[in-house]
């Protein structure tokens, strides 16, 4: 049995392994607007979450798999705890939609992992970090030590 410190250390790895770097399964971002789902659909499908397997195989899987979606909820957004509920279950349309996955049934049978990130909103809870990347929430840098394949 492992202890929480040895957990801890190991996921601490994993997230920091820049030779065999550690990706979910699916990796869903909430945006502020189609234009910024878009901008990281692509961004991240061409890079750390880049399907490498071979169009032609039969077994390709779909994953890893990035699914962003917009929070095009009423004036002010839906909040946190609202806009995540509402960010999966547009990303689950998606992932049906686009790769034919029932990603629902997938997290419940604990086939794949996944992590959703909710770069919606103003980020208020987050000050002061906003405010130093001129009050924009999604260019708040997270701590990781991957480099894209376009090396940034």
């Amino acid at each position: 049995m492992t202890t929480t410190s040895e957990a801890l250390e190991s996921a601490i790895k994993a997230m920091t392994n820049t030779e065999s770097p550690s990706v979910y399964d699916v990796t869903i971002v909430c945006t502020t607007d189609d234009h910024q789902a878009d901008f990281w659909m692509k961004r991240l499908s061409e890079g750390i979450c880049k399907n490498t397997a071979d169009d032609s195989s039969e077994n390709k899987s779909a994953f890893p798999m990035v699914l962003a979606v917009s929070e095009d909820w009423a004036k002010g957004g839906a909040g946190n705890g609202l806009g995540t509920l509402y960010a999966f279950e547009k990303a689950c349309l998606v992932a049906k939609e686009k790769f034919n996955v029932d990603l629902k049934t997938q997290l419940m049978e604990k086939k794949v992992s996944a992590a959703l990130f909710h770069t919606a909103g103003k980020g208020t809870r987050l000050a002061p970090l906003p405010a130093s990347e001129n009050n924009n929430k999604p260019g708040v840098k997270l701590p990781v030590c991957h480099k894209l394949s376009d090396g940034s």
